[in-house]
Formats: structure tokens, C-alpha cells, sequence
């Protein structure tokens, strides 16, 4: 039975997903301590940073302050909004959704799965084509290209028929209506505005899938003569090409195995090397490779070896490649075929050995610059080494590390018999006009300072862990509660008196909140902090080790008006004045000094000049 509403449907998608195998599903985790490591899937890292907490479980990540739990795992991962990354968990854990609550919410979400379907259902349509009757001429086409049925089918290849409407009465026989399939990107309106087509026509056909493995569009390359020869299927709401590569779902963990990625231009290219033997061959989609391709292959590899064509628009293509790349922080090198070849003909003339010793001899960059700049420029000249410098200059200024930019920017000085002082002096230059242009966006995004003193710290950790956990006692919980109530949260910083408040108001209400939902409770700017507390080593706090930090937080309180009196004491001529704040300091440090020895040490030092 579905759940009756949204929120109860979240939470059993919630309470149903284990955050550790959803994570393991993309990182090679291993146990360490409390917790589970293994290499961020967001940013680049040598040394595993990035924990997964089994029983909290939220992830958070050291190196670049990822964290969440599984729902913003999914939404980071996949690059969905919170409403998708419920219904990808949901889907795959068989939960299902609730019923829509609106007629408009209804019908989104009646198009959404009917485009979603309709994909499906082309995918299954192109693929009995091409294995079926009238398949015959697609089959001798890609066994004249190398690949027999056995790897068509591995690949997922299908064939479009000719004719204008195959697949448009195969899915209307179905129950899809047209504008679904205009949705989808499978079918064209006619230009007299009078019903659709088949886009895709005496095509082979080249599933893309996103990063949860749904088919989401197509690509196309024609059996025949027809123009164009590759055919891309159109951004929809499903299928956005610059955050898409072809083949990632599918080579994602051959990535990860093979620690690094091949990059290549067109969907035969990907396939073809595939079939040779090259692990981890990816394809942009009709399009340039951008920062948001380069983020999704971060999530499997810091390496990227790019092979794109060998005439002169393939290197103009790796060039335009090299800034996201580089930006990134990438390990980029180059792969070239012979003779102006692409990757699927070398494949094809010279055998799969070919293909992979091009993969594995990839120059390294210092190498392709080098030799870019000796194709492309006089080096013997005056004016043609400068030329090749600023080439050089404009890709290594790119680099985010100051020593690689040295290391590079040596090499590619010897190998263009450069004065290495020029080329320090022309870098510096370059690099001061790269930063003026960034300084204000990466001012902007610098992470804010601690917001949580040690003591708030231990307070919010004992709310978030023992306070909910299984054999938490609602007494010890209410006794906690009474304790903050009596003493007062102004004791407590911004952030952590709002966060009592609220978790207080929560616990009144009958809530137990963990450490997940009072993170949610806080600013955005401060969720990353609170998030890594449950990774803090040490045992989890509990109320004696909570009502220790309280009383030295309120020892603090106490200090700063001791502090407060004395000044005054010192200022005033007043004898009335004097001997009424002389009482105070007797009661401000009798109070202090039953807070404990090491509360009181605390408010001296509060009294000496500390603070909050």
C-alpha cells in the first residue's frame, strides 16, 4: 500500500535505504573505526577523506565538506532535485509514491513517468528492430564496422526502420499520446503543424543513459547516405548534453578500476574501443566538454587520457577540452591515432592492439604542448616562440596548483628551448589576469570559520546521539531538558542556541531529533560543520559529559560579569555603588567556584581576558 502522503513516503524511502549501500554502489568503502571511508566521489583526493556514518547515516567529507544523508547523497551524485532523488530510492526499493495531490500535479506527473516510459519502450522498440526482420541491413552495416550481435547487444545498439511513423504507431498502440513523445524527444512536429514523425529514421541507434542507468535520449548514425550522418537526439527535460556523457553509467566502475577515463567525440568512437578491449571510453554528446562533464568524471577518476580525432578539428577540440580539464585540477593526457584517424578507424584498419597501445603511450600534457607548439608555431624564430608561449601559457595558467604550473611549465621551457625566466615572468602575468577575473566568485564561496565552540559541540552531539539512540531512556532525555531550560540557552553562541531551542521544541512535540534533522535546522552556510560532528572521534557524550559543558559554558556567562564588576568597581567613587557591586563579585565567584574546579579555572580565564 502507498504511503498516504508525501512526508510518510519519504520517510519509508528514508527509513527502507541504507545509506552505506547506496554509497558503496559508486565508492569502495572500507571500516575504520565507527565509521566507513573510502575517496570522495566530489572532488579529487589520493587519501580517503570521505566517511559514511552506519548507524547516523549521514556522509561527510574532510577534503571538500560534502555531506547529507542518503537523499543528498543521491541529489549530489546524480544532479537531481530533492523530489527525484526520493523517487530514484523509491523506485529501486519498490516504494511506491503517493497519489498526486492537485489535477496540475497529477498530469507532471503523469508526463514525467510517460516520458520516462516512452524511452523505454524506444529502447526496446530499436532493439528487436535491429535483431528482428528487416534488421538485416543495420547488422551487415555493424559487422562491416566490427561489431557482431553478440556486441550489439552488449552495447545496447538498436535500428531505427526507415519510414516516417514506425515507432510513432508502435508506442501510440501503446497508449502514448504525441506530445509525450515531443516530450521525450522521439518524435518531430511536421512543419504544416499537423501531427509527428519519426525523429530517428534508418538510423543505428545509441541508447544514453544518465548516471542512474535510464535511458534518457538518443544518438543516431545513418545506414545509408542519408545527411546527417550522426543524428542527436534534442535537450529535454530529461536529457541535458552538457551534463550527460554517453557510456558513463555503463564504464562508471571499469573507471574507477582502471583509474582513468577515456574521453572520445563520437558514440562509435566509445563503442568501438569498448569492443577493443579499452576500459572506462566515454563520449561527449554533440557537444563541447565542459566543467559539468569534467564533475562527473571526478566522481570516478582524477585521469583523463583524451582521444579525440587526429585532424586538425579533433586537436582544436582537445585544446577547447584541456581548460575544464586543467580547472579541475584533472591529470590529463593525450591520445593520437595516426595518419588523421579517428579512434573507431584505427580500430578498424589496424586491429585492437592499435587502439589500446595509442590509450597506453597517451602523451603526457608538457609532451602535447610541446609538440602543439612546434606544429603550430616557428620555434626556431623569435616571434614564433612567443606565439607558442602564450598557446602554452593560456593552458597552464588554467591550473589551480601553483606546483604543477612549475613542474609543467619547466618541461615544456626545455622542450621549446625556452628561457625558463621568460617563461616564469609571461606565466605570473597570465596567471595575475586569470585571478582578477575569479577573484570575486571564489571570494564569494569561501567557507565560513567555526561556528560551534567544543563545548556547544559536545552538547549538540549528545542530542543527536544518545538523546535518540535505541536505548536512550526518555527520562535521561526529559532530565536533559530541564537542565538547558533552567539554565538558559544565552549562554549558548547564535547557532548553537538555536539549535537547543529548536531541538527542544521538538522533543515537546514528541520528536526525537538526530544529528541529520538538526543540521537541517540550521543555516545552509553551517550544516557542513554540524554534519562532521558525527565523526568526531572520541565516545559519544552523554548527559553527565552534557551537563559539564553547560556548566562551563555558564561558568563562561558568569566570568565575562565578574569581569563586568570588577571594571565597574575600579571606575566608580561611589561608596553606595561600590559595596552593592563588592556583593555581587562575592556572589558571581561563590557561584563560580560550585561549578566545579574546572568551570571555575574557565571563568578565570574569562575574568583575564577570555571569551566565548
Amino acid at each position: 500500500m502507498a504511503p498516504v502522503g508525501y512526508r510518510e513516503y519519504s520517510d519509508s524511502v528514508r527509513a527502507g535505504a541504507d545509506i552505506v549501500d547506496v554509497v558503496s554502489e559508486v565508492v569502495s568503502l572500507r571500516k575504520s573505526g565507527r565509521s566507513m571511508t573510502g575517496l570522495c566521489p566530489f572532488h579529487q583526493e589520493k587519501t580517503p577523506s570521505f566517511h559514511v556514518d552506519p548507524v547516523k547515516q549521514v556522509y561527510f567529507c574532510f577534503g571538500c565538506r560534502a555531506g547529507g544523508d542518503v537523499f543528498d547523497f543521491v541529489m549530489a551524485l546524480h544532479s537531481v532535485p530533492f523530489p527525484e532523488a526520493v523517487r530514484l530510492l523509491g523506485d529501486k526499493l519498490g516504494i511506491a509514491p503517493p497519489a498526486p495531490r492537485n489535477p496540475a500535479e497529477a498530469e507532471a506527473d503523469r508526463r514525467r513517468r510517460r516520458v520516462m516510459e516512452a524511452l523505454a519502450e524506444a529502447q526496446a522498440f530499436y532493439t528487436a528492430r535491429l535483431f528482428g526482420e528487416g534488421g538485416e541491413g543495420a547488422r551487415a552495416y555493424l559487422s562491416r564496422r566490427g561489431l557482431d550481435q553478440d556486441a550489439a547487444r552488449r552495447f545496447g545498439l538498436g535500428f531505427a526502420p526507415p519510414g516516417w511513423d514506425g515507432l510513432l504507431r508502435h508506442l501510440a498502440g501503446k497508449g502514448f499520446q504525441p506530445d509525450d513523445l515531443v516530450q521525450a524527444g522521439l518524435v518531430v512536429p511536421r512543419p504544416s503543424g499537423s501531427g509527428v514523425y519519426d525523429r530517428f529514421r534508418a538510423r543505428v541507434t545509441f541508447p544514453i543513459r544518465d548516471s542512474a542507468g535510464r535511458v534518457i535520449s538518443f544518438g543516431g548514425r545513418a545506414v545509408g547516405d542519408d545527411e546527417p550522418k550522426y543524428l542527436n537526439g534534442p535537450e529535454t527535460a530529461a536529457y541535458d548534453k552538457g551534463r550527460t556523457l554517453f557510456r558513463l553509467y555503463e564504464s562508471a566502475q571499469e573507471i574507477r578500476q582502471a583509474e582513468r577515463a577515456v574521453v572520445v567525440e563520437g558514440y562509435f568512437d566509445a563503442v568501438s574501443l569498448a569492443a577493443a578491449g579499452v576500459p572506462g571510453a566515454v563520449a561527449v554528446c554533440g557537444t563541447a566538454l565542459g566543467p559539468e562533464h569534467v564533475k562527473l568524471l571526478h566522481r570516478w577518476t582524477p585521469r583523463v587520457v583524451l582521444f579525440f580525432d587526429g585532424d586538425s578539428a579533433g586537436r582544436r577540440a582537445t585544446h577547447a577540452a584541456l581548460a575544464p580539464l586543467l580547472a579541475a585540477g584533472m591529470s590529463v593526457s593525450v591520445a593520437t591515432a595516426p595518419d588523421g584517424l579517428d579512434p573507431d578507424d584505427l580500430v578498424r584498419s589496424r586491429g585492437p592492439e592499435a587502439a589500446q597501445a595509442a590509450v597506453e603511450s597517451a602523451a603526457d600534457l608538457p609532451t602535447f604542448l610541446v609538440d602543439e607548439a612546434r606544429r603550430n608555431h616557428p620555434v626556431t624564430t623569435l616571434e614564433g616562440k612567443l606565439a607558442a608561449l602564450e598557446m602554452v601559457l593560456q593552458h597552464l595558467s588554467h591550473l589551480p596548483n601553483s606546483v604543477a604550473r612549475t613542474e609543467i611549465m619547466s618541461k615544456v621551457a626545455d622542450g621549446l628551448s625556452i628561457e625558463d625566466a621568460l617563461f616564469r615572468q609571461e606565466l605570473r602575468r597570465v596567471a595575475s589576469e586569470r585571478r582578477r577575473d575569479v577573484r570575486a566568485p571564489a571570494a564569494a564561496t569561501t567557507a565560513g570559520g567555526r561556528r560551534l565552540t567544543h563545548a556547544e559541540e559536545v552538547v549538540v552531539r549528545f542530542l543527536g546521539g544518545r538523546a535518540n539512540a535505541a536505548g536512550a531512556t526518555d527520562a535521561e532525555a526529559a532530565e536533559l531538558l530541564e537542565t538547558l531550560e533552567s539554565v538558559g540557552t544565552a549562554q549558548l553562541g547564535e547557532l548553537g542556541g538555536v539549535l537547543v531551542r529548536r531541538w527542544c521544541e521538538a522533543f515537546k512535540r514528541g520528536e526525537r531529533w538526530n544529528l541529520r534533522r538538526i543540521a537541517e535546522a540550521a543555516p545552509e552556510e553551517a550544516r557542513a560543520e554540524i554534519l562532521a560532528l558525527a565523526f568526531a572521534p572520541g565516545d559519544e557524550p552523554g548527559a553527565v559529559e552534557v551537563r559539564g559543558a553547560l556548566a562551563a559554558l555558564h561558568g563562561r556567562v558568569l566570568g565575562r560579569r565578574l569581569r563586568e564588576v570588577q571594571e565597574e568597581i575600579e571606575r566608580t567613587a561611589d561608596p553606595a555603588v561600590k559595596t552593592k557591586l563588592m556583593l555581587e563579585k562575592v556572589s558571581l565567584a561563590r557561584e563560580i567556584q560550585g561549578l566545579g574546579t574546572a568551570t571555575a579555572g574557565a571563568a578565570a580565564g574569562a575574568v583575564h581576558g577570555g571569551g566565548h
